[in-house]
């Protein structure tokens, strides 16, 4: 019986640990409207993410925060795993990347006074001041080009501001993200433009901290909910839920 009552005491103690183990500490920036903490659901790839984790027998938390914070706390293992960020050769070294969660047009975004209507390379428009995230990704050819005046923002919002002030000329990010931070600030948003041609078509993955254990595992898991997903048509029924079909 002392035995007994020893093992069921191990077993009490030991079964918070397990059931912590299977929630993942999800975070990820403010970018409707893909993800937001303002979206139902934290938007349409939050849900997706969650479904995938849900279907693999995870539980799944998010917190929204500026984009270098949502970076740093997951490359450091202090959370497990951020919500739709790009592919990089040097993100790689830090983060297990998922499979592709869906495909995001980026590009040179501009108003209407702008002088020109499209570009030829990047040195046409190197005269120009433009703006980006602090620590996103754009694409292989924009982040190795060396830029004469890029600047660089914690938010969105941030950025947009700059844009309409004059500030920038341009800013490279989704024109639907651009737009839909513009609403937010009251910035007339069918005034926002891209440069001709676009910059990238630009898949969003889940990128998983190396610092944890088991990343490689959850990756793994997440991935299997994912296709399993897609399989039975629960995707693309979140897709028409939140209109993105």
């Amino acid at each position: 019986m002392k035995r007994l009552t020893k093992f069921l005491s191990a077993l009490v103690i030991a079964l918070p640990i397990t059931i912590q183990a299977q929630t993942v500490e999800l975070t990820t920036m403010n970018w409707p409207p893909f993800y937001g903490e303002g979206l139902e659901k934290g938007g349409f790839i939050t849900a997706i993410v969650n479904e995938a984790f849900t279907q693999s027998g995870y539980d799944s938390t998010i917190e929204f925060t500026a984009w270098q914070t949502a970076l740093s706390t997951v490359k450091s293992g202090d959370k497990d795993a951020i919500v739709g960020g790009y592919y990089s050769n040097e993100r790689a070294q830090e983060y297990y990347y998922s499979i592709p969660i869906y495909t995001v047009l980026t590009g040179l975004i501009k108003k209407p006074d702008f002088p020109l209507a499209n570009y030829s390379s990047f040195e046409s428009i190197d005269q120009y001041s433009i703006a980006k995230l602090k620590g996103s990704v754009i694409g292989e050819s924009f982040d190795n080009f060396a830029f004469s005046n890029l600047k660089e923002y914690q938010e969105v919002s941030d950025a947009i501001k700059a844009l309409d002030s004059g500030e920038v000329q341009l800013y490279a990010d989704s024109l639907a993200v651009a737009k839909e931070a513009a609403k937010a600030q009251g910035i007339d948003a069918s005034q926002l433009q891209i440069l001709v041609p676009p910059l990238e078509k630009n898949e969003l993955y889940v990128l998983i901290s190396k610092s944890i254990p088991n990343a490689e595992i959850l990756r793994d898991a997440f991935n299997k909910g994912l296709m399993e997903i897609q399989m039975s048509g629960r995707y693309n029924e979140i897709l028409t839920e939140f209109n993105q079909q």
